[in-house]
């Protein structure tokens, strides 16, 4: 089955089309999958994000869109066109790397003007273009200095008017801001999502950033070890997540499991290994005794001192760990069987403070439960996909 998503479409006028498709596309090293019968439509004129952790195939589906690797097997569609076996020029794809690979001894200008310099275009054509891209990154007062003369972010502007001159359909950009401080990345996060929206052809860009993504794409691509999770918008991936694993790493969810012990009409009562009661609405409730998960997002936790958690939708535990984060305290709950989190607003926070040691109790509301396709097999596993919120 293919997974799609659909963005409003970025797409200008006439644009030749940058919607990507891969379609049974396994990735082999030796024995080991890289990625293994992935199905994928990238809609075009659309920011796709790739998210996942190391390893975890996101830069091997780059580098095979952009024509750096070759699949083992499946099919790669850029527009109509089946590029698996065409070299990248003839793809209609510029790639923006991570280390952004400016050349030292050419001046930002030459930089800029150098694919063009590949394709035989004349010196004053390219250049003339090359000022034009440099102007629409704002950095034609600085077409004569050397790359070593600019700060990164400046750096990184160079990078992507040289991968933009060629009019790509397809801009594809691997973990382009991980360089940066946080300060450049926030102002380049703005500048990226700004150029693909002026621009309109199609971004695919690779992150292990879960915010990152949430604030450019339109769609997001979780990955788990060679294989996508869930392919959505950013605010269906975040608040309505199919899976433990998409709810762990995107980093603003708990995960709960239990079974169901009744049901009525709508609503459905579970309980937990360790004897907690979570209600839930569903739209088609399972029979008694099935296993379930569900989510709950942090920032819809309260929290209040106690040692037992007696009513619907609560969990007691000891507080672990406090993080103050400006505009809300995370707050880390070891259970029976868990680590539990909730984002307390520093408001209600500071109004009744909890510390490392405190026994507490957490709760929620029924209509903030979300329910799982899949039954969690981790428990106990949250910190190591903990995610950036």
């Amino acid at each position: 089955m293919t997974t799609t998503a659909a963005p409003v479409s970025n797409a200008h006028p006439h644009q030749e089309s940058g919607e990507i498709r891969l379609v049974g596309v396994t990735k082999q090293f030796g024995s080991s999958y890289a990625v293994q019968n992935i199905n994928l439509t990238i809609p075009h004129g659309s920011y796709c994000c790739l998210l996942g952790p190391s390893g975890c195939g996101k830069t091997t589906i780059l580098r095979m869109i952009a024509g750096h690797e070759t699949p083992t097997s499946g099919e790669i569609y850029i527009g109509d066109d089946m590029v698996v076996g065409k070299p990248p020029v003839e793809r209609g794809t510029a790639m923006m790397f991570q280390s952004y690979a400016l050349f030292p001894h050419l001046s930002i200008l030459d930089n800029v003007a150098f694919y063009l310099k590949m394709r035989k275009v004349g010196k004053d054509e390219r250049r003339r273009r090359a000022l034009e891209m440099l102007t629409r990154v704002q950095l034609d007062h600085l077409k004569d200095r050397m790359p070593a003369q600019l700060s990164g972010g400046q750096q990184q502007r160079v990078a992507l008017a040289r991968s933009l001159i060629t009019n790509p359909k397809v801009l594809l950009l691997d973990e382009p801001l991980s360089a940066l401080d946080e300060f450049l990345r926030l102002k380049m996060r703005g500048e990226l999502k700004s150029l693909q929206d002026e621009l309109g052809i199609t971004f695919v860009h690779v992150t292990h950033t879960q915010p990152e993504a949430i604030a450019l794409a339109d769609m997001v691509v979780v990955m788990d070890t060679g294989r996508i999770d869930q392919a959505d918008t950013a605010n269906v991936i975040f608040n309505k997540p199919t899976t433990p694993y998409v709810a762990r790493f995107m980093g603003g969810q708990n995960v709960l499991s239990g079974t169901v012990e009744s049901s009525s009409g709508d609503l459905i009562r579970l309980k937990s290994a360790d004897g907690a009661i979570f209600e839930t609405k569903i739209d088609s409730a399972p029979a008694t005794g099935t296993p379930l998960s569900l989510s709950v997002r942090r920032d819809h936790v309260a929290l209040r001192r106690g040692t037992s958690a007696e009513e619907v939708n609560s969990i007691a535990g000891t507080v672990e760990a406090t993080e103050y984060q400006g505009s809300f305290v995370k707050v880390t709950i070891r259970t029976a069987n868990d680590i539990f989190v909730a984002n307390v607003s520093d408001r209600a926070y500071f109004a009744e403070q909890v510390d490392t040691g405190d026994k507490v109790v957490a709760s929620w509301s029924t209509d903030d439960v979300h329910v799982l396709s899949k039954v969690d097999t981790d428990a106990g596993g949250d910190s190591h996909l903990e995610g950036g919120h």
